[in-house]
């Protein structure tokens, strides 16, 4: 073989290359941009999914499965990249106050049925969430507390009182 026609080979070897490797990688990026486009489809409808329980659970559930559903949609905006911290400040104080209300409810049902054990876990839940919102008042609390004894008191029998 002349050494023109081997030069005019790698040539047009170079060339063939040269052209046609930015369309084979052209091809690569747009089949890489439509998965990242439908991850992100993907990613954004997992994330208002999450939104949407995590209201049905404030209004409809109790506080366990409100507040995983609270960390649920947290986790999934963030990895969709559409995370609000003010919108999850928002739904972390309606759940405490949900369950700091509930826990008064439950107190005062517990206590006029003579459940004192239970009426004391519902005080000290709406002490606990009490204290996660900024809203835990110490003299209320003491009078909680009181309210409780006196009751568990009226009902112990007197041979058993010391």
């Amino acid at each position: 073989m002349k050494p023109s026609v081997l030069l005019r080979s790698v040539t047009a070897a170079v060339l063939l290359v040269v052209l046609v490797a930015p369309v084979v990688v052209h091809a690569q990026d747009s089949a890489q941009v439509q998965d990242e486009k439908a991850r992100q489809r993907l990613l954004n409808r997992e994330a208002v999914n999450a939104l949407w329980r995590l209201k049905r659970a404030l209004e409809k559930d109790g506080f366990y499965s409100a507040r995983v559903a609270l960390n649920v949609w947290r986790s999934t905006a963030m990895d969709a990249g559409t995370f609000d911290q003010a919108k999850y400040d928002t739904f972390k104080k309606q759940l405490y106050e949900k369950s700091v209300n509930n826990s008064l409810r439950c107190f005062e049902e517990f206590l006029m049925a003579d459940d004192f054990y239970n009426a004391n876990f519902c005080l000290q839940t709406w002490r606990m969430h009490a204290r996660e919102l900024g809203t835990y008042r110490p003299e209320e609390y003491e009078a909680l507390k009181k309210k409780l004894a006196d009751a568990k008191a009226s009902k112990t029998p007197p041979e058993t009182k010391k």
